[in-house]
């Protein structure tokens, strides 16, 4: 019996079996291109990005949509200097850290996710989104996870070096940045999000002690405020995250997005079978740069190594690049609708 977006996640969510495996590639730039929308309109405004979403997910008829477009979003509403690439990618970036001492984050004020700024935007996104698919499609919230949004605010390097010389600010620094996020995410959750994605891209530059002890705490009382209000997590981190991977199986999270970095068969063991893993074909060289074949080879090894049994979404390892060719997405598409049929039959040809 063939089951809905929606019904499918849960079924992968909850480790079920579903009709066939889910395929949710992370599309922005590339929906934009498709679209035919500037990158600058698409992170700026809300209508704009639900056109390039509808129209992408109209087209190519994979299983979620989602509102995420850059990591400064937040940082942005909170007064951080953004440097606008206008029409390039990746669209904006911070351009100098708003956090240069204790007193400056004590001067920080939570926003208003309802305001007159880019967090509105993405929930006016969103709205148009659940209005124009309804409840039987996956659409994903997105707010970025403490830890990112921390060194959003403070400063990549100027962040890691806390780590070691100033752990009190640190500490301070995330407990904000939860405090915003949350309320973020709850924010969309009340315009119709089901799902909600967690971006922790900088989480592999942490080690495993520097994790526990810095974003743990934090993450996890995040996901669980997310569950609270009746959404399910996706967790994403970027890079080689091998050593994080028994943790990432504490945090709480329904999903766990792998980059392509990661071994996906040894990610399921070291998680445990216990959260679903999406993943993780690599966007470069084979979505961006191989064959419709290629994208169909990588996508049946992603299968075999991680779907038997469910708990498992079949994705790139991290976003669609802009300029990949429409018919390797096809095939990442087809793929599911062919051999990720279940009961699988792993291996077969």
């Amino acid at each position: 019996m063939s089951m809905t977006s929606c019904e499918r996640y849960i079924a992968v969510c909850e480790l079920r079996e579903p009709d066939r495996v889910p395929v949710s590639p992370l599309i922005m730039t590339f929906a934009a291109k498709q679209a035919g929308i500037s990158y600058a309109d698409y992170c700026r405004y809300g209508e704009p990005m639900a056109e390039a979403q509808l129209h992408c997910i109209r087209r190519f008829g994979y299983d979620s949509v989602n509102v995420t477009a850059d990591a400064v979003r937040e940082a942005e509403t909170v007064g951080a200097p953004v440097f606008w690439q206008e029409d390039e990618v990746p669209g904006p970036v911070a351009d100098d850290p708003l956090i240069k001492d204790v007193d400056d984050l004590k001067r920080l004020r939570l926003p208003d996710p309802l305001g007159d700024n880019r967090m509105h935007e993405q929930i006016k996104a969103l709205r148009i989104l659940h209005e124009e698919l309804g409840d039987s499609e996956v659409v994903y919230g997105w707010v970025e996870a403490p830890f990112q949004e921390s060194a959003m605010l403070r400063g990549i390097s100027n962040l890691m070096t806390d780590l070691y010389e100033q752990p009190a600010l640190v500490h301070d620094l995330m407990r904000f940045s939860l405090e915003m996020e949350l309320a973020f995410g709850l924010a969309q959750i009340e315009a119709g999000a089901r799902f909600i994605g967690v971006g922790d891209a900088i989480a592999s530059l942490a080690s495993p002690r520097h994790y526990r002890e810095f974003n743990l705490p934090y993450v996890t009382e995040l996901l669980a405020g997310l569950k609270k209000a009746g959404a399910y997590v996706k967790y994403h981190a970027c890079g080689r995250t091998q050593a994080l991977l028994p943790i990432f199986g504490e945090i709480g999270a329904d999903i766990i997005n792998l980059d392509s970095l990661v071994d996906l068969a040894e990610a399921k063991q070291l998680i445990g079978h216990k959260v679903c893993v999406k993943g993780n074909i690599d966007p470069a060289a084979v979505l961006l740069q191989g064959t419709p074949q290629q994208v169909t080879q990588a996508a049946r090894a992603c299968i075999d190594a991680a779907a038997a049994g469910g708990g498992f979404i079949l994705s790139p390892g991290c976003e669609l690049p802009r300029d990949t060719p429409p018919e390797n997405l096809e095939a990442l598409v087809e793929t599911t609708r062919t051999y990720g049929r279940y009961p699988l039959t792993p291996g077969s040809t």
